[in-house]
């Protein structure tokens, strides 16, 4: 017949340890088993061969990153040099200006909307080959132009989709998805194990609290996966770059923090499994469907419901909207040319036929359709961002993997911050262009210096204010979860049956 046992009633005339003495005695106790156990080494060696490889594939994605930008650099370079050049020669007489105006450098509308492009980046943080976070969505290198935001903004792919859909191994998607794994995977049986094997009725006998000493055995046995984890984050920022530790440091101290977060919320979720008082077998198998509930099934159910709440228009129906706009435009804009010439039959010398000027007010008349076209997709898309988000504040996975985002400088709020500066600068460097368009004046060489320039290195203290409040409210929210779970399951087992 099964007994009941209370850690609020002594079982010998001895009086209670201490809570610490307990508690240190289960951990050497539990140290000494542990480090014979084949499996616990298994899950110790994989874990730090995930972050290893996480860690490689990180600094694969940076350099890339810095291969596409000193690319655009020199291609940005090369096109405004040779616009100079030509400006010059025609400045000086050499030649005559091109009969074309999309290859007349001093026609501001065409060097504005093409050849004459701005480079505008945001450059990786000091840990950005921790977490690939939005980067693999957004564009690091923007060509902005004068013309609307679309043409620019998605004209190139990012990465091929099917593997954009997957993810990417970083180290961010190892702690928040398989670091609980192996946890799990050495946790399961720390309760069940010893019921099964009779060991536990002679703990419970003892003068020691029950929950104590299960807590101490399971936060040796799981500790060891977090400590690898946390070793293996430390060896990879000692052996790369990316700026001085004392820029690193912060985000390094608030990824530890993370991963030990991680570490102690599926340490509880092992200990509260274990007070139901269920077979290893049958505890195996509660905790691997948490983990797919929690990390894979719930954010998926999630975004697939913040879908459907605010549907987005695809990519596809947002070009043919613009390319719509476009051709609209420029039929009213021939149906008025067509009504003037009516009208004024006979003076035809009041009348501005003029190329550029045409196609300057098309363009720009299509500019404006296209940018509040864009403007309501981008609005679903922030509906759909924060329904999303609201309904993931009860998904550890995905406020860990948030919170590794926004220390490595590629989360939601960076990047927010970096799109807002650059639709100001869109909105600068098209004024420059097109008030000299309109006016029918020409670029000269003082002009060329006088363009615009991306400030891509003074980030304002707002962001990293905002960056800052999210992930505390990311990794608070874990810290509240694990300290329920872990007084739930210690009261539990406070009463466990042997």
């Amino acid at each position: 017949m099964a007994t009941t046992v209370r850690n609020d009633e002594p079982m010998t005339i001895f009086s209670r340890p201490p809570l610490k003495t307990v508690l240190a005695s289960a951990a050497i106790c539990q140290w000494r088993l542990v480090r014979t156990d084949p499996a616990w080494w298994l899950a110790v060696l994989a874990c730090i061969a995930c972050m290893a490889y996480a860690a490689s594939s990180g600094q694969n994605h940076v350099r890339h990153r810095r291969q596409a930008l000193d690319e655009a650099f020199r291609a940005e370079t090369a096109r405004v040099n040779a616009l100079r050049a030509t400006l010059g020669k025609i400045e000086r007489g050499e030649m005559p200006p091109p009969a074309a105006p999309y290859r007349d450098p001093r026609n501001a509308i065409y060097v504005g909307r093409g050849q004459g492009s701005a480079v505008a980046h945001l450059p990786d943080a000091p840990l950005a080959a921790a977490a690939v976070g939005l980067s693999d969505i957004y564009p690091q290198v923007i060509v902005v132009s004068a013309a609307s935001k679309d043409t620019f903004l998605f004209a190139d792919e990012i990465a091929n989709p099917l593997h954009s859909l997957s993810g990417t191994f970083d180290m961010a998607f190892v702690v928040a998805c398989l670091l609980p794994l192996m946890i799990l995977a050495v946790g399961y049986d720390v309760v069940s194990v010893e019921r099964e094997r009779g060991t536990l009725a002679m703990t419970a006998a003892t003068s020691a609290p029950l929950a104590p000493v299960l807590a101490g055995k399971t936060l040796i046995r799981t500790g060891g996966v977090a400590i690898a984890a946390v070793a293996a984050f430390w060896l990879f920022l000692a052996a790369s770059g990316g700026g001085s530790l004392v820029d690193r440091l912060p985000a390094a101290l608030g990824m530890t923090l993370t991963i030990l977060l991680t570490w102690l919320f599926w340490a509880a979720v092992c200990l509260f499994v274990n007070s139901l008082g269920r077979d290893s077998a049958t505890n195996a198998a509660i905790l691997i469907l948490v983990w797919v509930v929690l990390v894979v099934v719930g954010p998926a159910c999630a975004n697939a419901a913040a879908s459907l709440a605010f549907p987005a228009p695809p990519r596809s129906e947002l070009v043919l909207a613009v390319r719509e706009a476009s051709v609209d435009t420029e039929r009213n804009l021939d149906a008025a040319d067509a009504r003037f010439r009516e009208e004024h039959a006979g003076t035809s010398e009041l009348r501005r036929d003029d190329r550029t000027a045409r196609t300057l007010e098309v363009t720009i008349a299509a500019d404006a359709r296209a940018d509040e076209i864009l403007a309501r997709q981008e609005e679903a898309v922030r509906q759909q961002r924060r329904m999303a988000e609201r309904l993931s504040l009860l998904l550890p996975a995905s406020l860990i993997d948030d919170a590794f985002a926004e220390m490595a400088g590629s989360g939601h709020s960076r990047w927010d911050d970096y799109l807002a500066r650059l639709d100001r600068f869109h909105d600068q460097w098209r004024a420059f262009f097109v008030s000299r368009a309109r006016a029918g004046a020409l670029l000269t060489t003082a002009d060329y210096a006088a363009f615009p320039r991306f400030d891509a290195m003074t980030e304002p203290s707002a962001a990293r204010f905002a960056t800052a409040a999210r992930v505390a409210g990311s990794l608070g929210l874990v810290a509240a979860m694990t300290c329920g779970l872990t007084v739930v399951a210690t009261r539990r087992l406070g009463r466990t049956e042997i």
